[in-house]
């Protein structure tokens, strides 16, 4: 039983560097299509100032921090660490009264529930850290090349606008009384009703 449940473990671990490799992978191949579509834009709107310069540095910057979470943070501990205790945070204690079994079932469900909410929380980190590092220089380039128009005002509000959806994803909907165990509740009244 010990060794189909490591076994299945592994399985899922393998899964998910896959889904995280092809989405690096993604990410990368998306260059290839967006940066020429923005230099296009660029150059036809207003081809006295390459702001498209910027947009290809940021994209950058993006790719190396995906390709750092995808490959050079799996092989560190730190990050297997991190995870390790926002799983036990949210993972709680097995139900006692079950079979051994049912219990490891359970357990390996409220593992990965933990694990996918762990990941979501971290996801909204490092979203915010970027717009925490790249706000100041794009206000940085309007004032530096652009002086009389200040479009940072644009993408700070486009930029606030995601990471508060971004947070209520998060937390927000459980702030709100509409988070997961809402859902919980929901849906065991509906099967309930049913029966």
């Amino acid at each position: 039983m010990q060794s189909k449940y490591i076994e299945h473990q592994l399985y899922l671990k393998a899964v998910q560097k896959i889904k995280d490799i092809k989405g690096f992978y993604t990410h990368f191949i998306a260059s290839f299509l967006i940066l020429p579509f923005l230099v296009f834009i660029n150059l036809q709107t207003v081809p006295q100032f390459h702001w498209f310069w910027y947009a290809i540095m940021a994209w950058c910057v993006g790719l190396l921090i995906h390709w750092i979470n995808v490959f050079a943070f799996s092989k560190m501990d730190f990050k297997k660490e991190w995870m390790e205790k926002k799983v036990l945070k949210f993972v709680g204690d097995p139900v006692d009264n079950k079979t051994a079994e049912e219990s490891t079932h359970i357990q390996e469900q409220y593992y990965l529930k933990a694990k996918k909410q762990a990941e979501e929380i971290k996801g909204f980190y490092v979203h915010l850290i970027v717009y925490v590092f790249s706000f100041p220089l794009i206000v940085f380039v309007n004032l530096k090349f652009v002086p009389g128009f200040h479009f940072f005002w644009f993408a700070f509000g486009g930029m606030l606008i995601a990471l508060f959806f971004h947070w209520l994803g998060v937390f927000g909907f459980e702030v709100l009384g509409l988070g997961k165990k809402w859902e919980e509740r929901k849906m065991q009244q509906f099967l309930n009703t049913n029966n």
